[in-house]
């Protein structure tokens, strides 16, 4: 997410990034000591550029409709449009981003998410959050899905299996280039380069593949409560 939101777009930015964070902090006015830590933990790490989704690689193979169609399904076509940002926000937001859990109640839990921007502070409920952000799916909650929000008949080995062809499923070497179909294998590249902003080498993380079966069977999917997760445990980190 990083590079989303980076002032000088993700890849234009050049020099090591403490030294371009070292002008007042980006203004950030730190609320406490672990605020300030987080902030120095993420600005020692560098920006990338997103690499996809990228048509005119997605019209030679042939799968730009239909990766788009599967996309569309999650409400992630807007989401994955170039966009302006800014790297005091982007760092603000992470340094600062609590995303509390309700694990007590099944049925309508009450999620919260606190964070700072422009030196001031919020805290709302997750429902909330997405809203305000315009999530599709916002607050998304069926009684038949557990606390991580994935549906009971979800099989993620055979899943796996219907998708590779490979029996056995190790949450540690599950990599995209196992996939068959080349445009489910693609689509696990953008989920990683867009909305959780890593670079795509490396397993596929059991949330994209969670996605992915999400898409190609149409089930609905809160994309916010898994960005959160994500985003805190980054800013954590």
């Amino acid at each position: 997410m990083a590079s989303k939101r980076s002032g000088k777009e993700a890849g234009s930015s050049s020099g090591p990034a403490q030294k371009r964070a070292s002008v007042r902090n980006h203004d950030i006015d730190f609320k406490d000591a672990e605020q300030r830590n987080r902030y120095k933990n993420l600005i020692s790490k560098p920006m990338t550029p997103c690499r996809y989704p990228d048509n005119n690689t997605m019209e030679k193979l042939g799968i730009r409709d239909s990766v788009f169609k599967l996309l569309n399904r999650l409400g992630w076509v807007d989401l994955l449009r170039p966009m302006r940002g800014f790297e005091n926000f982007t760092y603000e937001f992470l340094s600062s981003i609590s995303f509390t859990k309700d694990r007590s109640r099944s049925e309508n839990p009450e999620h919260i998410v606190s964070f700072r921007l422009l030196n001031v502070d919020y805290e709302m409920s997750l429902e909330n959050f997405c809203t305000e952000m315009g999530f599709a799916n916002a607050g998304y909650i069926h009684d038949s899905w557990d606390h991580d929000l994935r549906p009971i008949d979800y099989d993620v080995v055979a899943f796996w299996k219907h998708i590779t062809g490979i029996r056995h499923y190790n949450s540690r070497s599950k990599k995209a280039n196992n996939i068959h179909n080349p445009m489910l294998r693609y689509i696990p590249r953008v989920m990683a380069c867009t909305i959780w902003g890593r670079k795509e080498v490396g397993p596929t993380r059991t949330d994209e593949l969670f996605m992915l079966w999400a898409m190609l069977y149409d089930r609905p999917v809160n994309t916010c409560y898994y960005l959160l997760d994500h985003l805190s445990f980054i800013g954590k980190k």
